[in-house]
């Protein structure tokens, strides 16, 4: 960690949502130490723009977190002709690949400052302040430990293996818990139980005060909290937890799905939020994303659609309207094509509605509930040529459904690799230029980043390569 830590004391704590993102250059203030910068509840506000600014870059949840879930699975290919994700794609990584440095670092970025922030809101409510601001406080609170279980639990899916009764043992990340790190500090990796611990922790934490928060879907509140609970318990195989929270991000959501096929395809062109929208990275065109957009790597850098995934949809299925600029292996998958005027902007939804159905549909299909088909209709009837009784009602085949379906509804929102090695579901690419025949990602895991490594004597996720696709 001493890599990282040496980054987080050279970087300045407040920075804006918009404009250059290589904040790290930038000269730390010398007027203002770390306890200066926090005298009032308005700075604990702007400390979280903070926060959201560092999950929404492009090295983390803005494109490489998101990119990675299709790109290292089945669902898109690289051509190649940028260079951009083509280690990921064609598993070339080593320890030294860019992208997954920038995802280590960024994740490790995100922590340390949403404890900063906690520590120092903590500090105040101490004071003697308005009820106001102690509200206030208590706000950004809550979303900032919402967004450490979101950090680590995506750095943990990343660099550990998936959750599992024989895996839980084996080394996941280093936590940060209720202190940041000082640089120079001995580190060491805890285990991916007391990893996933420490998420279910800090979602908890965050339920505490979660309730003062905004009802929008551009910062965590008592909905997209439900959504992330609901998802690190599917992961967990916590399947009555997971179909609780998921029910609760619903409820609490209060929204609905879009089953007009016109607004359907339209809402994926627009930066207004859309009743489906749980949690969602808000762009906007003042952001200059420029070559580093989402929607740059599947536009001009080439991302493609395999002809595996395009041919899941039935001829009427609303959702194949979002392919299009090509035939065969060329064709583009479109939920990132952006707005008419400013085609590198688009949102990044994190969740989603549909996604809780489908999450619901899995864990009732695993506890062997009848209802579970009536949980994925929901989601499965934008082919409205599907009826109920076409679905499969038999646990295996109706969890290969289920599969077949999250792969329909989810492609491009980064959850198809993370579904193949949380499930153990083998892994055959049909289509691109870069074949993978019955491989397991499940044994699968990325190195830690050598810079990581060779700074602090962390310890190296050993056989890494040998898992690798043949």
């Amino acid at each position: 960690m001493k890599h990282i830590l040496k980054l987080f004391i050279a970087s300045v704590l407040f920075i804006s949502f918009t404009g250059c993102d290589d904040f790290l250059s930038f000269e730390p203030s010398g007027a203002l130490g770390e306890k200066e910068a926090f005298t009032s509840a308005k700075d604990v506000e702007n400390a979280l723009n903070g926060v959201y600014y560092t999950l929404g870059t492009y090295r983390l949840y803005g494109r490489n977190v998101i990119a990675l879930g299709d790109i290292a699975a089945d669902n898109t290919w690289m051509t190649g002709s940028s260079g951009h994700f083509d280690q990921i794609y064609k598993y070339t990584v080593n320890t030294d690949t860019p992208d997954l440095l920038d995802m280590w670092a960024y994740g490790y970025y995100l922590l340390d400052r949403c404890t900063r922030l906690i520590n120092a809101g903590n500090e105040l409510l101490a004071t003697d302040i308005s009820d106001e601001d102690k509200t206030s406080i208590h706000k950004s609170i809550s979303q900032a430990y919402a967004l450490k279980a979101l950090s680590h639990f995506t750095l943990v899916n990343i660099f550990g293996l998936p959750y599992s009764e024989t895996n839980k043992g084996r080394l996941g990340v280093v936590i940060i818990d209720k202190d940041v790190i000082p640089a120079f500090s001995n580190v060491s990796r805890s285990t991916i139980d007391e990893v996933y611990s420490q998420v279910l922790k800090e979602i908890n934490q965050a339920k505490e005060n979660i309730q003062h928060t905004d009802n929008d879907v551009f910062h965590f509140n008592e909905a997209s909290l439900a959504a992330l609970e609901a998802r690190v318990k599917l992961y967990m195989k916590d399947y009555a937890g997971a179909v609780a929270a998921a029910q609760s991000a619903i409820d609490k959501r209060g929204g609905a799905l879009v089953m007009n096929a016109e607004n359907y395809v339209s809402m994926w062109f627009d930066i207004a939020a859309t009743s489906e929208d749980i949690f969602t990275i808000g762009k906007t065109t003042d952001d200059n994303l420029s070559a580093n957009a989402l929607n740059t790597l599947y536009g001009s850098y080439n991302g493609k659609a395999t002809s595996g995934l395009i041919k899941l949809f039935g001829e009427n299925d609303m959702r194949l309207r979002l392919f299009g600029d090509g035939t065969g292996e060329q064709v583009r998958a479109l939920k990132f094509d952006g707005l008419p005027s400013s085609r590198a902007t688009s949102n990044v939804p994190v969740f989603r509605l549909p996604e809780m159905y489908l999450i619901i549909a899995e864990a009732k299909a695993q506890l062997g509930e009848a209802d579970a088909v009536d949980f994925l209709f929901e989601v499965a009837q934008r082919n409205p040529d599907l009826e109920k009784t076409d679905i499969p009602t038999d646990k295996e085949a109706l969890l290969q459904f289920i599969s077949v379906e999250r792969r329909r509804e989810l492609f491009q929102e980064g959850h198809r690799w993370f579904d193949l090695r949380r499930t153990g579901e083998i892994m055959t690419r049909e289509g691109g230029n870069f074949a993978v025949n019955n491989w397991d990602a499940s044994k699968f895991v990325y190195p830690i980043p050598a810079k990581e490594v060779n700074a602090s004597g962390l310890q190296q996720n050993d056989g890494w390569n040998s898992a690798l696709p043949k």
